[in-house]
């Protein structure tokens, strides 16, 4: 089972993603592969520990709302206050 935050990778056996796991339940866990707050329910069968080499080509952005210090409980209201300090950051 994976848990908050692990880097994980999108391998049905024609493409592969990078993402990070928000949460994980008995036949699925809901990833982020990109930069914004959303998290696509992937079936675990699809993913594997995604491999240190990997992890240190990914995007440092994926899942930036929703893994940034100050969304540790991600919520529409704290997601939109880390969207507002990332513009400002920018």
């Amino acid at each position: 089972m994976y848990k908050f935050g692990d880097w994980v990778v999108y391998d049905p056996g024609y493409t592969q993603h990078i993402g990070r796991v928000t949460e994980c339940r008995e036949d699925s866990a809901f990833v982020c592969y990109s930069c914004g707050c959303t998290a696509a329910s992937t079936p675990l069968k699809y993913l594997r520990p995604a491999t240190e080499a990997e992890v240190d080509k990914a995007d440092t952005r994926i899942g930036y709302n929703r893994f940034h210090a100050y969304c540790e409980s991600w919520d529409e209201v704290a997601c939109a206050g880390c969207k507002a300090e990332r513009m400002v950051d920018e």
